[in-house]
């Protein structure tokens, strides 16, 4: 059955204004089933987020849009342009009636951390950066043999430039492997939780056995009861909450930055905002996200990877997009007081 269609369902809302938004009382409106997942309507959507809905294009895509923000839904897909961002959602975009809909986890994995995160408690802080520079060793990750590049010597390097740029703005840096070694995945998180840090990064580049694929994605930890970007079925696995679940908030907001950042900063393809249950990335105690520079096995990319200014210019956008979230960490904390 197509997610295009789902029952029509009664509901009353009260409405309050708050910081300045139009807001549900405590959120806690009616929403439809389908296929086992609550879906809640754009129209109460927008109500709570003080946005104006309108379609595009009569049933198959709609805005939500405010003074300071723009949404874009597509009936049946599993991505949104948030502010011309591409973000991946667990589950796909459906139409009911005169309305699409989004599903409940949705809306408070993908939505609220980036429009509204003041509405989530303990704003944690930013100083100590775990940078995780991937493979390594006897690992070399994804490898071009015509420009004989590998993929754990250009995450190291990117890794390198973004510990220069960080240190130079006072934040305290440390690095998962110093040199060309092998290191389990399972040990990259513990060295994080170890230090007690308050961000996790780790630095791969793309491979795939299509040449034309290309562009930059970045990848935050699945919320559990969603399936992961790579795939649409549900999984009983995916019920499991891991310790990095307890950062969905921070770890949204910060790939969605980062990403952003990247887009801006490099002449490649958007991929997106994207969900994935890395081992890396489920055993934080901190927010954590990986990014992928670009792609090994394209042409186009695998030369702009071997030149250093470009890797300079990736580690720059990522730098940006962290001083951004630190940015709004600090306007969150401001505003409590």
């Amino acid at each position: 059955m197509s997610p295009r269609f789902l029952n029509s369902f009664p509901a009353i809302f009260i409405f309050l204004f708050f910081f300045g938004i139009t807001s549900l009382t405590s959120e806690a409106w009616s929403s439809v089933k389908f296929n086992g997942v609550d879906y809640l309507s754009l129209k109460h959507v927008a109500a709570n987020l003080g946005m104006k809905r309108s379609w595009v294009k009569n049933k198959e895509t709609m805005t939500l849009t405010s003074k300071w923000s723009r949404l874009n839904f597509e009936v049946d897909k599993r991505d949104i342009k948030l502010n011309g961002i591409r973000v991946f959602l667990g589950y796909p975009v459906a139409l009911n009636g005169l309305d699409l809909y989004i599903s409940e986890l949705d809306y408070k994995h993908n939505i609220k951390p980036i429009l509204i995160p003041q509405k989530t408690p303990n704003i944690p802080k930013l100083y100590h950066i775990v940078i995780d520079p991937g493979h390594g060793g006897k690992d070399p990750g994804s490898v071009n043999n015509i420009l004989k590049i590998k993929e754990k010597t250009l995450a190291f390097d990117i890794a390198i430039r973004l510990k220069k740029i960080l240190e130079s703005q006072n934040y305290r840096v440390t690095l998962t492997r110093k040199s060309d070694q092998f290191i389990e995945l399972d040990k990259r998180p513990a060295i994080a939780n170890a230090l007690k840090a308050d961000l996790f990064i780790s630095i791969h580049l793309n491979s795939h056995k299509s040449k034309k694929a290309q562009g930059l994605e970045t990848y935050v930890i699945t919320p559990h009861n969603q399936p992961s970007t790579g795939r649409k079925i549900l999984q009983s696995s995916d019920r499991r909450y891991y310790p990095g679940n307890r950062q969905n908030t921070w770890n949204t907001l910060a790939g969605y930055y980062v990403q952003r950042e990247l887009i801006r900063g490099l002449p490649t393809p958007d991929r997106g905002l994207k969900r994935a249950r890395f081992i890396f990335l489920n055993e934080l105690n901190c927010p954590g996200l990986l990014v992928e520079g670009g792609f090994i096995s394209n042409s186009i990319e695998s030369r702009n990877l071997g030149a250093a200014n470009y890797r300079q210019r990736i580690a720059q956008a990522v730098a940006d997009g962290l001083l951004r979230y630190q940015k709004t960490l600090n306007r969150l904390r401001q505003n409590m007081g």
